[in-house]
């Protein structure tokens, strides 16, 4: 008895075990729902849009979805939905008929498996619109081709005139890879789903390459592909027929065998829930190329179900760029003013940068700010659009010299990124002196120079009265108006020319190689040149250099606006000289204009020659 009462217990134990495992497995089974995320809808990109779908445990469209129901991760952190909205647009559908000889197949009234096909989708395209107009396409892999029509009018006389030699057409089951293709183009209403409706017997053994294709084509883009397989029961099984079904199953479609006697579905209740989507858009917080991921997390009484997606995206920094920057700047002196009060003005005060951010990735967006850099300097912060111009203030700049400009643009994300350097030479036009500032600049000169005319005229004054006799001399010995003496002191002079003439030969030579041709001389007239330069520079070679190199051979003016080798002065085969610039930042200037650096640019005599700021009279002198 109680080996009995054990037994007996034991089962009960058991069977109330069992009853809670499949109570457990059938609450599992109804929380078991499907949520299908569509690929993520990037060309606003911060803001995305995606379109989802959720179905309950029969596989059927959940329509009453609310937004407080939905979590959204990006990449594990959560973000705020910003829009939720539920939408009933219409299919892009796209009916495929691979037409062979099992639709030829007729019942015992005649008639075949395609006049069925055809009645039924015939019904289907008389019923009413829907409110969001489906787009149509029709092809068949004999020629009949149909595309993206909203009208059912074209969809029902396209078919109605559709006559195929069904006991001649071979399948051909490119017509699928077509339709998937078709199915794939870009939509006409937000949300829409893509779907290829297929009559097809089953595909070849040999054909599970193809297949695996079509799948991946169709996943790709989303496509759903719904196989209706014509061909008698016994084919139902087969290996072709297996391959479409993994096909169906694959792409969230359906697989449904039609032959003899069967009835086939309502295509308006298979397409009908297919027009319902739900539908989010979200601001991004994504700064990095890659792949990325997408979670949607759906709750409800029924529990939480999880949907997933995986996206690439193509992040990248603004690309900020100067259109056509002015290589060179002139600005120009103007003088103000009285004689006694005199400024100088340069102009251009500013001048506008023109600018454009491209964006690499494609998705432009909003920026914080442009930021105008002068030689690693902030010059300028733009917070605000337009960011199309910048304005470069020059009313600082008052040598010359090359100064490298850039941009740098950031984004709301924070991206950032800075233009190459670009080199910009700024030149200082200084205005020709007045006389004033003439008078003025060399006061002492002239105060010497009139000296020496008062002085020179009273000693004219008086040796024309005969007050002052001058005598002159040779070597320390005078010479006398007295006859005798005269006579004697030429013989001396004559006595020490000779005595001297073997020293002096050598001396005698370069100076007839001097007279030879003309030698001039560059009188200092600037404020920089004089400071440099207290006398006049005496030239009698062929060739002279100009620059601020002290180890070089030449005429070194240490000043920043002049070069290590700034100018060349040559003397030409017929006497005259010239003048060439060297390459220089600051430029060579001939009577305030600047020559060019390839030509070389002939020289008159009192010329005002302008070496970065260090300006020359140009005297020629006799030889």
């Amino acid at each position: 008895m109680v080996k009995t009462q054990f037994r007996k217990n034991f089962l009960k134990g058991l069977l109330i075990c069992l009853s809670l495992l499949c109570t457990i497995s059938t609450v599992g089974a109804q929380a078991g729902r499907d949520v299908v995320i569509s690929n993520p809808e990037t060309a606003q990109f911060p803001f995305i849009t995606v379109y989802f779908d959720i179905t309950d445990r029969d596989g059927r469209l959940v329509t009453d979805l609310l937004e407080d129901q939905v979590t959204l991760k990006e990449d594990e952190t959560e973000l705020t939905v910003l829009d939720f909205e539920s939408l009933t647009p219409g299919i892009q559908l796209v009916t495929a008929l691979n037409i062979s000889p099992p639709f030829a197949i007729q019942d015992i009234s005649g008639k075949s498996r395609f006049n069925y096909i055809t009645e039924a989708l015939l019904n289907w395209a008389n019923q009413s619109q829907a409110d969001s107009p489906d787009d149509i396409s029709l092809l068949s892999n004999d020629g009949l081709e149909l595309t993206h029509t909203d009208d059912k009018d074209d969809f029902i006389a396209a078919l109605e005139a559709y006559s195929p030699e069904l006991r001649e057409t071979e399948p051909n089951f490119n017509v699928l890879a077509k339709a998937i293709e078709l199915a794939s183009d870009p939509v006409d209403q937000l949300g829409m789903k893509r779907v290829v409706l297929l009559f097809t017997p089953p595909s070849p053994p040999d054909g599970s390459a193809a297949i695996e294709s079509l799948i991946s084509q169709a996943k790709d883009n989303q496509v759903i592909v719904i196989i209706i397989l014509v061909s008698s029961p016994a084919f139902f099984e087969s290996t072709g027929a297996e391959l479409l079904k993994e096909l169906s199953v694959e792409t969230k479609g359906d697989f449904i065998t039609y032959s003899d006697g069967q009835t086939l579905p309502d295509f308006e209740s298979m397409f009908s829930p297919l027009r319902s989507t739900y539908l989010i858009n979200y601001k991004s917080q994504i700064v990095t190329s890659g792949v990325h991921t997408l979670e949607l997390s759906i709750g409800s009484d029924l529990g939480a179900s999880l949907g997933q997606i995986e996206f690439i995206l193509d992040v990248q920094p603004p690309n900020p760029i100067f259109i056509s920057p002015p290589q060179v700047i002139t600005r120009k002196g103007t003088q103000s003013g009285d004689e006694t009060n005199s400024t100088v003005e340069f102009e251009p005060l500013s001048v506008n940068l023109n600018v454009i951010i491209e964006f690499p990735d494609g998705h432009p967006r909003d920026l914080e700010e442009v930021i105008f850099r002068v030689d690693g300097e902030v010059e300028t912060r733009i917070t605000t659009p337009p960011y199309s111009q910048v304005d470069w203030d020059l009313s600082q700049y008052q040598t010359s010299a090359v100064h490298y400009i850039t941009i740098e643009a950031v984004d709301t994300l924070g991206l950032s990124r800075q233009s190459v350097q670009t080199p910009v030479q700024i030149l200082i036009d200084v205005p020709p002196p007045t006389i004033r500032n003439i008078m003025g600049e060399n006061a002492g000169a002239f105060a010497g120079l009139a000296f020496v005319l008062i002085l020179g005229l009273v000693l004219f004054i008086l040796i024309s009265k005969g007050t002052i006799k001058p005598a002159f001399s040779f070597g320390g010995n005078r010479f006398f108006k007295k006859k005798g003496k005269q006579q004697k002191n030429n013989s001396q002079v004559r006595k020490v020319t000779q005595a001297k003439s073997s020293n002096t030969i050598s001396g005698d030579l370069e100076l007839q190689a001097r007279q030879k041709s003309p030698w001039f001389r560059l009188i200092p007239i600037s404020d920089v040149s004089q400071q440099q330069v207290t006398e006049p520079i005496q030239v009698y070679d062929q060739e002279v250099l100009l620059g601020n190199d002290p180890s070089s051979e030449i005429i070194s003016i240490q000043h920043p606006s002049i070069a290590k080798l700034h100018a060349r002065i040559s003397t030409q085969p017929d006497g005259d000289h010239t003048i060439k610039d060297e390459g220089s930042a600051a430029g060579t200037w001939i009577n305030y204009k600047q020559i060019l650096s390839t030509e070389p640019q002939s020289l008159k005599d009192g010329d005002i020659i302008h070496i970065g700021e260090a300006g020359f009279r140009y005297q020629l002198m006799d030889g």
